[in-house]
């Protein structure tokens, strides 16, 4: 990057543990100040990320910014209700003659996530989306990325955005960043996700359904609402990746240190 200017420095905040920790660091002159923030909102994340979100307005003294390309849940029950294209989540599938099961390719990072903030740095920079951006500039987006998940790095898809993992060059995993919360006194942040996410764990469900039972409701209710049918699909889809109803599975909770679907998949834009 050279040979080119970097024009902004944005935060893609999820407000979960690793990107809360960027932005309170660089707010403290732990890191470089960024221009700003943005918050994807899918309009399905738990109360305690919009809760955090109030939190971080305040603390911060750069602005965030919060983005969205329509609501998850209601263009999903949409999509359902009039036989149309679903969002993307990647739910489990599993075929109604063989029991074979598997898993939907996964839409809903790009165009809840990544395409709602590309839009916004492009408006932040004066380029129009669709138009061309200079050649000669760059913008600098941080990514909440820490050691323990380092195979969620990727480069960006966009050539005028360079992504950088602040977490990876100070080498703290995601313990460290709790830890680092805790020494300065801030209320610590839970993981970023959305109410529907397939990509829970055990240990996410056992929790939402013992510490946030409506939201677990929630999830089973939409768990059962894609059953009703997605599009053209003849077979069944679930929140879980058993092929359970979600009321019915019995979650096990996993051991310390055990990777989720989420450190394996995400593409460093969700649950940061």
């Amino acid at each position: 990057m050279e040979d080119r200017e970097k024009i902004m420095t944005v935060v893609s905040l999820g407000v979960g543990v690793q990107s809360s920790t960027m932005a309170l660091m660089a707010a403290k002159g732990e890191l470089p100040m960024p221009d700003c923030a943005i918050f994807a909102d899918t309009g399905y994340e738990p109360d305690h990320i919009y809760e955090y979100l109030e939190f971080l307005k305040k603390e911060l003294p750069f602005p965030i910014h919060i983005v969205d390309n329509g609501n998850i849940k209601d263009d999903m029950v949409k999509a359902i209700d009039n036989k149309e294209r679903y969002p993307g989540p990647p739910f489990f599938i599993q075929d109604s003659d063989t029991g074979e099961k598997g898993m939907l390719r996964r839409y809903c990072t790009a165009d809840y996530k990544i395409l709602p903030i590309r839009k916004k740095i492009r408006d932040l920079c004066g380029v129009g989306f669709g138009k061309r951006f200079p050649k000669d500039k760059y913008v600098e987006q941080w990514i909440g990325i820490s050691t323990d998940e380092i195979q969620r790095m990727k480069p960006n898809r966009d050539k005028y955005i360079e992504n950088r993992h602040p977490l990876i060059e100070m080498n703290m995993n995601r313990q460290q960043c709790l830890i680092w919360m805790s020494k300065n006194n801030y209320p610590l942040p839970q993981k970023s996700a959305c109410i529907c996410c397939p990509y829970h764990d055990d240990t996410t469900w056992a929790t939402m359904k013992r510490e946030r039972p409506m939201e677990f409701e929630e999830a089973v209710w939409f768990d059962k609402k894609i059953r009703i049918g997605l599009g053209k699909l003849k077979n069944k889809v679930y929140l879980h990746r058993s092929c359970q109803p979600l009321d019915e599975v019995e979650f096990k909770e996993k051991v310390d240190n055990q990777m989720d679907m989420f450190d394996e998949e995400c593409e460093g834009m969700c649950g940061l």
